[in-house]
């Protein structure tokens, strides 16, 4: 009875919690967690889990219950109550706590493999340089940019007034920025390695995109004013489209066929970090990449891509970027008053919109870790406590018998630091099988990582020292004499 009291409790906290943590997310906003579909809470999945708790709480409250009634009064009346308990009546207790360490490990491990892709992820070098960087998303879906030239003549006298605004390093647009999906389109070399078709990234931007950014040049030029409508196509390609197929000639002054004509590689620049649409490749990755002059795209190719890719600006500043949103916004209206800047984002926005499922699982696996590592402790700590006090009388025998402090705590230390080796023992071993299913959700660090399991099976162990130390301390209260006295 009691226990299924403490499992109706416990269920309440746990709906309340729930509901909570609801309220929490709704006020996040559904678009900042890029969700589709309403935040509610589920009567049916809280109904199950209901049942399922009280059930888990009769189960588990019923087999020492029955174990109970199966005890020999006269032989306990006859030790006083004083005995120890036999090992057929601790095997059950010790394999639950074992089997929770062993699972909490579980939790654990995955929840460190989820970090340290995320730490991989935020690690990984932009390839450009992110501070003071602000994108302004614009969509020119509109009738009235259905040509090359009305599109180009906003881009031309917009960036013109955004240069012109105080704190204003240097600004350019172009179709998509690093951290986002580019455009893939396919193309033809015509002088590379081979001249099989080929699908690629495709950026199209003004001149200054590459000095905005601070995109390296490696070799040759990078965009002109005089790259217009009637010069000559040209593009620049990045390290890892010129490695990959222009391995031979290194890819300057390359040619390659796309949209029905034929471009010349003038430069070549350093990778960014993509959110790429060529393959299962991870949230962040290097892809080849092509860049056009935005000057020498044509009408049909901008009405399609606009469809689909929204046009940013990019403005580096020399002190905070979010200050000139309004200038900017203003900079825009007063070339188009029809045309309102959709959104402002950082660089850190941009890569936290494409790790944000990978943020999402790492907090979730290390909250659900958390609780079970705290969990666990609870039961190892319980097991001792209720060891110390069963054999108080036993403890100051030994005390009065000559036995010092320090030994009789190591020895009700020992089952809870023995239980917890076996459990990080079993835990390894099931956290290596765990770990496979996890494999499509992990960049930059493997399965079977060594330092993540090493790390959280010390951890645990550690949790189950302190565990295990902080009740065995009660036999610093102990009194020998008065232990003689009693018996």
């Amino acid at each position: 009875m009691e226990s299924l009291l403490l499992a109706l409790g416990g269920c309440a906290l746990g709906i309340a919690a729930g509901w909570k943590a609801l309220d929490w997310l709704k006020a996040l906003g559904a678009e900042r967690l890029q969700m589709w579909h309403p935040i509610e809470l589920d009567l049916r999945a809280v109904a199950a889990m209901l049942a399922l708790s009280l059930a888990t709480a009769v189960l588990f409250g019923l087999a020492p219950a029955l174990r109970a009634s199966g005890v020999d009064i006269r032989a306990v009346l006859v030790e006083g109550g004083r005995g120890v308990a036999g090992a057929r009546r601790r095997w059950s207790r010790d394999a639950l706590v074992a089997g929770e360490i062993a699972l909490s490990l579980v939790l654990l491990v995955s929840a460190g493999l989820l970090l340290r892709t995320l730490q991989f992820l935020n690690g990984l070098n932009p390839g450009f340089d992110t501070r003071g960087v602000l994108s302004a998303e614009v969509s020119l879906q509109d009738a009235r940019y259905r040509t090359a030239a009305a599109v180009n003549l906003l881009y031309t006298r917009s960036l013109s007034r955004i240069r012109a605004i105080p704190g204003v390093r240097s600004a350019a647009a172009a179709l998509t920025l690093p951290y986002e999906r580019p455009l893939n389109d396919g193309f033809r070399t015509l002088d590379g390695d081979d001249t099989k078709g080929h699908g690629v990234e495709v950026v199209y931007c003004t001149p200054d995109y590459f000095e905005t950014l601070r995109i390296p040049l490696r070799r040759g030029r990078s965009f002109h004013d005089i790259d217009g409508p009637d010069s000559p196509p040209v593009a620049i390609a990045s390290e890892s489209f010129a490695r990959k197929y222009f391995s031979r000639s290194g890819g300057l002054g390359g040619h390659f066929r796309m949209e029905g004509g034929t471009r010349e590689i003038v430069g070549i620049v350093g990778d960014v970090q993509q959110h790429s649409g060529l393959g299962d490749f991870g949230p962040l990755s290097v892809e080849p990449t092509l860049y056009i002059p935005a000057a020498q795209t044509s009408d049909g190719f901008l009405q399609v891509i606009h469809v689909w890719f929204s046009p940013k600006w990019v403005i580096r500043t020399s002190g905070n970027a979010a200050a000139v949103e309004a200038q900017v916004q203003a900079a825009v209206a007063a070339i188009d008053p029809l045309l309102p800047v959709a959104s402002f984002r950082t660089v850190d926005d941009l890569r936290g919109r494409i790790t944000l499922e990978q943020r999402y699982r790492a907090t979730l696996f290390s909250i659900i870790a958390a609780l079970a590592l705290l969990l666990a402790a609870l039961s190892v700590a319980g097991l001792i406590s209720q060891s110390v006090t069963r054999r108080t009388h036993e403890l100051g025998v030994r005390m009065a018998l000559g036995a010092t402090v320090r030994q009789a705590i190591v020895v009700m230390m020992r089952p809870g630091l023995i239980l917890a080796g076996i459990g990080v023992g079993a835990g390894c071993v099931l956290s290596r099988l765990a770990a496979r299913y996890l494999e499509h959700l992990l960049w930059g660090v493997r399965p079977a990582d060594p330092a993540t399991f090493a790390a959280t099976a010390l951890l645990l162990l550690a949790a189950a020292l302190i565990a295990s130390l902080v009740p065995a301390l009660r036999i610093l209260h102990i009194d020998p004499a008065q232990t003689l006295r009693e018996e």
